[in-house]
């Protein structure tokens, strides 16, 4: 037979026991509500991107439920800005790699007025620099394409 007292172990190691199973199923049962993680990127043409790995460079951990919040706008301003900024670069060496490349000649004028023409052999090293240049900064895909030959004079016509 039982005591009183025997009653008060079994009951307080089986209250133990269900409060011990209770913060277990609590603790899973809230693991499991957590969202999945969530990463976004820019690529390098400035298109924002989310996935469930950080598998491209640059990519960083959201919050999913600040997605429609507008949040994540705003902290992509900034990369959307870095993005039109390295553009704008971009276009601008290569302008410049255009000039450089078409020019018939180059003349240089310090700030005395003296001028300087350059040599043949000056001015392709200097197109090289240029060219590699924008090769460096923004990649060979951001080369013009070559000029289009001069059209050949039309023929006289009798």
């Amino acid at each position: 037979m039982t005591t009183g007292s025997d009653m008060q172990k079994i009951s307080s190691r089986t209250g133990a026991w269900l409060l011990g199973a209770a913060l277990l199923l609590g603790s899973a049962g809230a693991l499991a509500q957590q969202p999945p993680q969530l990463y976004r990127w820019v690529d390098k043409d400035g298109h924002v991107h989310y996935g469930d790995s950080a598998q491209s460079p640059g990519a960083r951990p959201v919050n999913p439920k600040l997605l429609n919040s507008g949040e994540d706008d705003a902290a992509g301003a900034d990369e959307r800005k870095a993005t039109a900024e390295k553009q704008a670069d971009c276009k601008r060496r290569a302008d410049e790699y255009v000039r450089y490349r078409d020019a018939a000649g180059f003349t240089e004028t310090d700030a005395l007025g003296n001028s300087r023409s350059y040599t043949s052999e000056e001015m392709d090293k200097l197109r090289a620099h240029k060219r590699q240049d924008l090769i460096d900064h923004c990649g060979a895909a951001a080369l013009p394409p070559d000029a289009p030959a001069a059209a050949a004079p039309a023929a006289p016509q009798s």
